[in-house]
């Protein structure tokens, strides 16, 4: 379902695109699935200068004289060479000073400012929107500000304000801006009214600004002044003065609407002109349903409003439209245009209450509205226990294009066609979210590939890895290397995609527009990374590379590891696994995890490590953490699973950096798990040929390093932490949310109303033995074959789908783009 949301200001509560906010998020309450078009309006007064920055203006801020002459901030909006100008912003009587009204001195010369800014920021047309004005001079302060000349019988420049307007004697306009006679004025204005007279612009609407009977009497004669000496201008006006203030909408805004007029503009009313500029009528087409509304429903509506206006462009469209408002007091047949009114009053009778919680209000009332017209039946709805907000419970989870649009208590009696009965022994988790996966393609596809990949992580329960930017030819140090990628990936994934970019040595300027186009973060090796293709950053080229990407909130994840360290440890050539682990020592690790610690604590950059296999480390990690560094660390099912002390010589399928150590160390990483120091687990999964990964008959200086483990994190992390005692809840969260959240994937890791539908449905009680020929990863090498473990995963859903192991849904990836 499509609906369009073009509302007015709830005035004293809300601003239009607030309004605009809270009526899509009560809408996507009711269906998260549901698209949302926020147009925000107004109808020419207060609030169109926000409807315009909402339609893609760029709001500039000026400070103007306000209407009793002291400085406001006023803003007006500027998109391709056409200004919209809101004399409530400089001249209204929101800005009076105290609220106190000033119906005889008020001027509208800080309006005439604001277009005096306008023209300076090289506006040739300009919408000047007039409502809730304080002033009733006639314009005479605009013109002022413009460069026109008031003169009393001193030849004194006249004091601001209608009622000064009587002593006026002279007007000079020989120095009005000459780009007024250039520029195209549109009057927004719902007003008709002439300038003088009984239904001229004081006897109307000086009364609304403070003015006694006394002063309208003066403030008319005062206007009638201005307009016999103006007209003795009339060869410098686009418009005689007598002709412009007998014409519709003259006295608009106390008179401004007169000297727009006299200045040439045309009068259109204020509706038109927003809905002109926001181009509603372009999103119409499509939409379900259009939303609109404003504080109050009254009489003043029906003469040109936003919801009416609105509701006429729509019922041209054939489309619905429904009003929300804080109060109604029309009548059944004065809203004959709506197909429903919906008012908050409904929901709390107190005006007081209703206005202060106008914005939770109005999600509630938008959520019902949206119900009412859009009663739900879902694509696929799922019955069984799942894990939502931490906890296993009995629910019925309904999807509508690809997203949770609601979770209820088991016997809701969600309707689809499609409903899935998990059996009893199984659980219903969020899709797993891998942030650490090595495809290698394009350039090394014989080690592993994208469709190979994707269908280890689907088997796994994972829906959505984050590829590493080294292993493939090119890497992804440039954002044409990353079009390469993207290019090779389309069409060939059967679970999500993210990509990584990566710093080398000497890519500093292709950090900023690889995050603008959409890496989750990038990847750095302190020591040699195994490729030519991505050499190793000193901690120097590091701290820069920190810097810059501080700067675009974007986070850098290091291979930590100390190259100087591991140069002067033993190597050995030879079979042995000690031999390698001694190659390898803890220090190297720990000495480069303090130089990711100094960089973070000195740039503010968002820091990540890799790959920790050494316990030795927690305490400095929890230190940084706790003295506010933005760190997190992860770990690995190889390091919580397996230990030095029974990995066989020459088993090189055991291989990989940081290497597997001994079992105590193995204690101390679940301990750092458990008490948050370690932040999440994911599978470095790093495959290679079996030539590769045997290379040298056994000798672990020679083979290749790197485990393959997507499809089987899951299994492994649960059979040990429930052997410790750990609930799978926890599990869980360290494999789902906790690297969901970490690289801003705002919308993965966790079955929540709103979130994209994918799950692992997992049997955890099930048991199976790994046979490494029947994983889905390209080579049959893994080092735990013949390992029984425990939970098997029956099926992934992505999108609300069941994956298809021939059939690739899945999806390309961009940081920020859901």
């Amino acid at each position: 379902m499509r609906i369009v949301i073009a509302p007015d200001k709830f005035k004293g509560s809300l601003t239009a695109p607030e309004v605009a906010d809270r009526v899509a998020a009560g809408a996507r309450r009711a269906d998260p699935s549901i698209e949302v078009v926020e147009v925000p309006a107004a109808d020419g007064g207060e609030g169109t200068v926000d409807a315009a920055v909402a339609a893609g203006f760029e709001r500039r801020t000026v400070s103007v004289s306000g209407p009793t002459g002291q400085p406001v901030d006023a803003a007006f909006a500027l998109r391709d060479g056409e200004a919209v100008v809101e004399m409530a912003q400089a001249s209204g009587l929101d800005v009076l000073p105290g609220g106190e009204k000033d119906a005889r001195g008020a001027t509208s010369f800080g309006t005439g400012q604001l277009i005096a800014a306008a023209l300076d920021a090289g506006a040739h047309r300009i919408v000047l929107g007039v409502g809730g004005s304080a002033s009733t001079d006639g314009g005479a302060g605009l013109l002022q500000a413009l460069g026109a000349r008031l003169l009393d019988g001193d030849g004194a420049e006249l004091r601001p304000g209608g009622a000064a307007l009587a002593g006026l004697a002279a007007v000079d306009l020989a120095n009005l801006d000459r780009r007024l006679a250039d520029t195209e004025f549109v009057l927004a204005s719902d007003v008709d009214n002439p300038l003088l007279g009984r239904n001229g612009a004081a006897a109307v609407f000086a009364p609304q600004k403070g003015a006694s009977l006394e002063d309208v009497g003066a403030l008319d004669a005062a206007l009638a002044r201005l307009v016999d000496v103006l007209s003795s201008q009339d060869d410098r006006l686009a418009v005689p003065a007598r002709v412009a203030a007998a014409r519709p909408g003259a006295g608009a805004a106390g008179g401004v609407g007169f000297a727009a007029l006299a200045l040439g503009a045309k009068r259109r009313p204020g509706i038109d002109v927003v809905l002109e500029f926001t181009g509603l009528a372009d999103k119409l087409p499509g939409a379900d349903a259009v939303i609109t509304g404003e504080g109050s429903l009254d009489a003043q509506s029906l003469m040109g409003k936003t919801p009416v206006g609105v509701a006429r462009l729509a019922e041209a469209a054939g489309i619905p439209v429904h009003a929300v408002c804080g109060r109604s007091l029309l009548s059944v047949e004065q809203t004959a245009a709506f197909a429903s009114v919906n008012a908050l009053s409904e929901l709390e009778r107190d005006p007081q209450r209703s206005m202060t919680n106008a914005g939770e209000l109005l999600e509630q009332l938008a959520e019902r509205l949206v119900r009412s017209i859009h009663p739900l039946v879902f694509d696929t709805v799922l019955r069984g226990t799942a894990l939502v907000d931490g906890a296993f419970a009995p629910v019925e989870i309904g999807v509508r294009n690809g997203r949770i649009s609601r979770i209820a208590p088991a016997g809701a009696g969600l309707e689809s066609e499609t409903v899935v009965e998990v059996p009893v022994d199984e659980v219903i988790l969020p899709g797993l979210v891998d942030t650490h996966v090595h495809v290698n393609e394009p350039g090394r596809t014989e080690w592993e590939g994208f469709e190979s990949a994707t269908r280890a992580a689907a088997a796994g329960g994972v829906t959505t890895i984050v590829d590493m930017p080294l292993n493939s030819i090119p890497p992804t140090v440039s954002v044409e290397a990353l079009d390469i990628k993207r290019r090779t990936a389309e069409g060939r994934v059967f679970v999500d995609v993210g990509f990584w970019g990566g710093v080398i040595p000497g890519n500093i300027a292709d950090l900023p527009p690889l995050v603008e186009a959409g890496v989750f973060g990038f990847k750095c090796f302190l020591l040699p990374s195994g490729v030519d293709e991505f050499p190793d950053v000193s901690v120097d080229e590091m701290r820069d590379a920190m810097g810059v990407l501080a700067g675009l909130d974007s986070l850098l994840v290091v291979h930590a590891e100390d190259a100087h360290t591991i140069d002067e440890a033993p190597h050995h050539a030879g079979r042995e696994y000690s031999d390698f682990l001694a190659s390898r020592p803890r220090e190297a690790e720990d000495a480069a995890i303090a130089e990711v610690i100094r960089g973070a604590a000195d740039t503010g950059v968002k820091a990540h490590v890799l790959h920790l296999s050494n316990g030795d480390s927690l305490g400095r990690i929890a230190e940084a953490k706790g003295r506010g560094v933005r760190l997190t660390v992860e770990t690995c099912p190889h390091y919580l699973t397996l230990d030095a002390e029974d990995i066989p010589d020459g088993a090189t399928a055991f291989k990989c950096c940081p290497p597997i150590r001994e079992h105590a160390n193995r204690d101390e990483l679940w301990q750092g798990l458990a008490d948050g120091t370690i932040d999440f687990i994911v599978s470095d999964h790093s495959p290679a040929t079996p030539e590769l990964k045997y290379a040298g008959d056994g000798d672990f200086q020679q083979a290749w390093g790197g485990i393959a483990s997507l499809q089987l994190g899951l299994p492994l992390i649960w059979s040990e932490a429930r052997r410790r005692g750990i609930p799978l809840e926890r599990v869980v969260g360290w494999m789902s949310q906790a690297p969901a959240d970490r690289v801003g994937l705002a919308d993965k890791g966790r079955i929540a109303v709103g979130n994209a539908a994918d799950f692992a449905v997992f049997a955890p009680e099930a048991t199976f033995t790994v046979v490494p020929e029947q994983l889905e990863h390209r080579h049959a090498v893994s080092p735990y074959k013949d390992r029984e473990l425990s939970g098997i995963v029956r099926t992934t859903y992505l999108a609300g789908a069941p994956i298809d192991r021939e059939r690739p849904r899945g999806r390309l990836l961009r940081r920020g783009v859901a």
